[in-house]
């Protein structure tokens, strides 16, 4: 049995343990010590992060009451220097504790259960016991949740029995038997707990509702708790202030100038995609006109080529579709960007062409890749040198036939 030195003070960082023992895994050293500072993954908490004797530390779980610690190398010696990466840890003694706060007011205030909690590296979620919730509420659920952070309420953690449960108003049943921990925001809320918290309310800081989603016939809330809360307001800050700045707008008209230039561009775009695709049958009408004629054993059919520069990156297949569908033709087309180029085959009905049986042949001056179904089939590549080679292996490949 591991010695859990974290329930005593939460804000230890630093500790020489004894090591116990020390074992090879596939990745990783797997140690264990007489007591650690570090916490396990448990309870939707993850677990501590740190070093021991300068290793990092990159997971810890607990297996029947030992605390096993995911080293990537070798610790070496029999004594463990164990440091933790407090900024990781305070962070989820924020989130936490938080949790427990908003937990607590959803169910104290409006009688919604909490039925799971994932604290993940980004958002907090919770999940909760009703099919909808309004926004009413969440304003409610954060106002209350502020009040305690702002009143301070002291976080108060003790052991009892299981037959003491009764005596105690837990917010839920334990999901453990024998030793009880209960972790308490004082008068208001109890529940049993095995993760580390924040020593008071306050600590928490702010705790921000973001998203809201509906989940198995339940509601899941996202929350930015801690500084996470806080950064997140700094960011969003930051860009309400580059939108002001940029739209010569106060933040309350915001929203309407953004979709007032959301229309404009709308309505720009469609009528850009209008004279694109005029001009795509202009450009179709004319290399129709400058295509050699060349013969398969079905007869004559036009052979149409071209090289353009930057066009937009569906102007190929508008030009195909441009191309006349009462006489044959076989088109191959490239479409030259910064990068790299498009590429486009298309043939007119009547006309065999087996793209696939020829893939590898095609491809291979270009570096191309992609593919489609009769008649059209196109793709990328990056060697614009092969340009020549391209087209005339799809001619010969046509003519042969």
């Amino acid at each position: 049995m591991t010695y859990l030195r974290f329930y005593d003070n939460p804000y230890e960082t630093e500790y020489t343990a004894r090591i116990i023992s020390v074992k090879a895994g596939k990745k990783d050293y797997l140690v264990t010590l007489d007591q650690t500072i570090f916490y396990p993954e448990g309870g939707g908490q993850p677990s501590d992060t740190g070093w021991i004797n300068g290793i990092p530390v990159t997971f810890v779980e607990k297996k029947e009451g030992v605390v096993i610690h995911h080293l990537s190398g070798q610790p070496g010696g029999e004594k463990a220097e164990c440091r933790l990466d407090w900024q990781h840890r305070f962070d989820y003694m924020q989130q936490h504790t938080g949790q427990h706060i908003l937990s607590g007011v959803m169910y104290r205030d409006l009688g919604y259960n909490t039925v799971a909690v994932h604290q993940g590296d980004e958002y907090t979620t919770i999940e909760i016991d009703t099919e909808s919730i309004e926004e009413a509420e969440i304003h409610r659920i954060e106002e209350a949740a502020m009040k305690i952070i702002a009143d301070n309420l002291p976080v108060e953690t003790l052991w009892i029995r299981e037959d003491e449960t009764s005596a105690y108003d837990l917010r839920r049943e334990p999901k453990v038997s024998g030793d009880i921990r209960v972790v308490s925001l004082q008068g208001y809320d109890s529940v049993a707990c095995g993760g580390v918290h924040t020593a008071a309310a306050g600590e928490v800081r702010l705790v921000k509702h973001v998203q809201t989603e509906k989940i198995r016939g339940r509601v899941r809330l996202y929350w930015k708790i801690g500084d996470r809360a806080m950064a997140d307001y700094r960011l969003k800050n930051d860009i309400v202030s580059a939108l002001v700045e940029r739209f010569s707008s106060q933040p309350p008209e915001l929203l309407e100038r953004v979709e007032a230039s959301i229309d404009e561009l709308t309505a720009a775009r469609r009528q850009v995609n209008l004279l694109e695709s005029r001009l795509a049958a202009c450009t179709a009408r004319q290399l129709v006109e400058e295509g050699r004629v060349i013969q398969d054993s079905n007869g004559d059919m036009i052979f149409i080529r071209t090289e353009l520069q930057d066009e937009g990156k569906d102007f190929l297949k508008k030009v195909v579709e441009g191309l006349p569908a009462d006489r044959r033709w076989a088109f191959g087309g490239i479409n030259h960007l910064q990068d790299s180029f498009q590429w486009i085959l298309a043939v007119s009905g009547g006309i065999e062409f087996d793209f696939n049986s020829h893939r590898k042949d095609l491809m291979a001056p270009v570096d191309g890749k992609g593919g489609g179904r009769p008649s059209v089939w196109q793709g990328v590549g990056t060697r614009t040198e092969g340009a020549e080679e391209f087209f005339g292996l799809f001619e010969k490949i046509l003519t042969a036939g």
